[in-house]
């Protein structure tokens, strides 16, 4: 469990860089979205679970770096900045370096979950 919203990202890097999808969708609230692109979000946890089974077979290396952390009660906003390289089926490198936008929720348990991934925060 994640007690505090500033350890979350850092969980989210290992189980991403681990590879392993089901501690990776653990860091996800039951009724969480992803942004899959500019005004396309995840539409119930099917569609959460495969665009995160598709971004790990990316075999890529994910690193978070958050700036700030804005809370609200039960509710916590987070922004910075990703780093996602690695190789594509090709071969050929890529590097994607964006801003993210993302919102934790706090869960029942008093645990911390993301409730909204977008890392296009920046657009």
């Amino acid at each position: 469990m994640v007690t505090r919203p500033e350890d979350l990202h850092p969980r989210l890097c290992e189980a991403y860089n681990a590879g392993d999808l089901a501690a990776l969708m653990a860091l996800y609230d039951p009724k969480a979205v992803y942004v899959i692109k500019p005004g396309r979000v995840t539409d119930g946890p099917a569609e959460l679970h495969a665009a995160m089974k598709h971004n790990i077979e990316l075999r890529g290396r994910l690193t978070i770096e958050p700036r700030s952390f804005v809370r609200s009660d039960d509710l916590v906003l987070v922004l910075g900045q990703f780093t996602l390289s690695g190789r594509r089926h090709d071969g050929t490198p890529f590097e994607r370096v964006s801003r993210f936008a993302d919102v934790l929720r706090r869960q029942p348990d008093g645990g911390w979950l993301l409730a909204v991934d977008n890392p296009f925060g920046g657009e």
